[in-house]
């Protein structure tokens, strides 16, 4: 009698259920997945990769597998590759995908010629794509024949696949609805998944109609990983997937994307002290801007030219933006640029320009909008501006600078947003620098809640 395999996943129970072994469960998968890959090509998987589902090792197959798991046992195939009796996952996934983060080990046996493992191919077209960006680049120490050979088995996968293109762009959607209101480290994996899944069937179209509302999702996954990446403090990383976003948005010819891109283009050089560059972006990319965007460019022109000691331009951008608030829905990409958004940068822009009164006056305008929506980020930026008023007012307010910023704090907290602590740190040296300022309660307990306050750089000036 054949050892029925050990119960590890809700998988092994339902091959054992059946008085299957793991092989006669490999030969029924591959059966039933005949001609199920575009183009009536079959699908099929090896023994190895099999044992590894069963034993709990590997719980991220892709779309073909999914779907010929479900069709064999009627059960969700998240639920199949966990424990058994394991609790539904909450229902804030991007995608249909599971939220297990081990990727599968590469490596197969080689005893299906059918085709490779598909989640070798998964960690192959990976591995070529994060170039050291962001995910574990194994590929960048391999000779070219095996970089070749890595890309022509990510390429070899399906071709044109229907349903998880609708299941992406179906992803994008709920991104987009959720993206201002969820911690920023729960929205990795599935974004980086979503990404990585777009790439792959990328890689693998053939038909031109297809491969541009692929390129159009790919480069939408992208940049909302730049956007991640951006306001949790890694300008690196940051960078590296708006400008994989850009390309992506010139293929798919999509100007709210690539305006998207811009903007945020714009923000890294701003926070880097690039005043002038992050002007020029902005207002080169006003050209023709998509016009869910061009208030946003606007923003970010007003206070880059702000920086720069430029009044009438600023003031001028400012005008531009109000006169094109966005009225409709947020759309993918950048948040929209709407009356909320004119209030806050009104208020940044005016801080700016030492114009405190005014710029107070509109921070509480935004957080009056801003009230009981729960967008982290936009709350905190604008506590932050809210700050900075307070101390270019003509008589500055340096304790309720303090407060502000403490609100500011509050907001980030447990949201991942580290760009919202160097930027409150920032703020609080210039509390400090001053020996009055210094000696006041708030600005005590600020400093005590910022451990590591550090020495502000040109691009936080306040």
């Amino acid at each position: 009698m054949p050892v029925a395999p050990a119960q590890r996943t809700l998988l092994a129970r339902r091959i054992q259920e059946r008085h299957w072994t793991v092989e006669e469960f490999t030969e029924r998968f591959n059966h039933t997945a005949r001609r199920s890959l575009p183009g009536d090509r079959d699908h099929a998987i090896s023994l190895s990769q099999a044992k590894r589902w069963v034993t709990g090792k590997c719980a991220r197959p892709l779309p073909a597998s999914r779907r010929v798991l479900e069709a064999m046992f009627g059960t969700d195939a998240r639920m199949l590759l966990r424990p058994p009796g394991a609790p539904p996952d909450r229902d804030t996934a991007l995608t249909t995908r599971d939220s297990v983060t081990d990727p599968c080990p590469p490596g197969d046996d080689g005893r299906f010629a059918a085709g490779p493992d598909e989640e070798v191919i998964r960690t192959h077209r990976r591995d070529l794509l994060s170039a050291g960006a962001l995910l574990a680049a194994t590929g960048a120490t391999l000779g070219p024949a095996d970089r070749a050979a890595r890309i022509s088995r990510a390429l070899a996968t399906s071709g044109d696949d229907p349903l998880t293109l609708a299941e992406l762009q179906r992803g994008i959607h709920q991104l987009t609805r959720i993206y201002a209101v969820t911690p920023h480290a729960t929205l990795i994996e599935p974004v980086e998944r979503g990404w990585e899944d777009a790439e792959i069937l990328l890689g693998a179209c053939k038909t031109s109609r297809v491969r541009q509302d692929l390129e159009l999702v790919a480069g939408q996954y992208a940049f909302y990983r730049g956007r991640l990446a951006f306001s949790m403090g890694d300008d690196r990383t940051a960078l590296t997937f708006f400008v994989l976003a850009a390309q992506h948005a010139d293929s798919a010819g999509d100007t709210l994307l690539s305006g998207s891109v811009d903007a945020m283009r714009a923000a890294v050089a701003f926070f880097a002290g690039e005043f002038s560059t992050a002007a020029t972006i902005s207002r080169r990319a006003q050209r023709g801007a998509h016009p869910y965007v061009v208030a946003q460019l606007a923003s970010s022109l007003a206070r880059s030219l702000a920086q720069t000691g430029d009044t009438d331009g600023a003031l001028t951008a400012l005008d531009t933006m109000r006169d094109n608030i966005w009225t409709g829905p947020p759309r993918p990409g950048i948040e929209p640029g709407n009356e909320e958004h004119y209030e806050a940068f009104s208020a940044v822009t005016l801080s700016y320009l030492g114009r405190g009164d005014q710029a107070e006056q509109h921070a509480r305008a935004s957080l009056a909008l801003l009230e009981g929506t729960g967008r982290h980020v936009q709350i905190a930026g604008t506590q932050l501006a809210l700050a900075r008023a307070f101390l270019h007012r003509s008589h500055p307010e340096p304790e309720q600078a303090a407060l502000a910023i403490r609100d500011a704090l509050t907001a980030a907290e447990g949201n991942n947003h580290g760009a919202t602590t160097d930027r409150a740190a920032a703020i609080t040296h210039r509390l400090t620098s001053n020996p009055d300022w210094a000696r006041l309660p708030t600005t005590r307990d600020l400093t005590d809640r910022l451990p590591n306050p550090r020495l502000p750089s040109p691009e936080t000036s306040v």
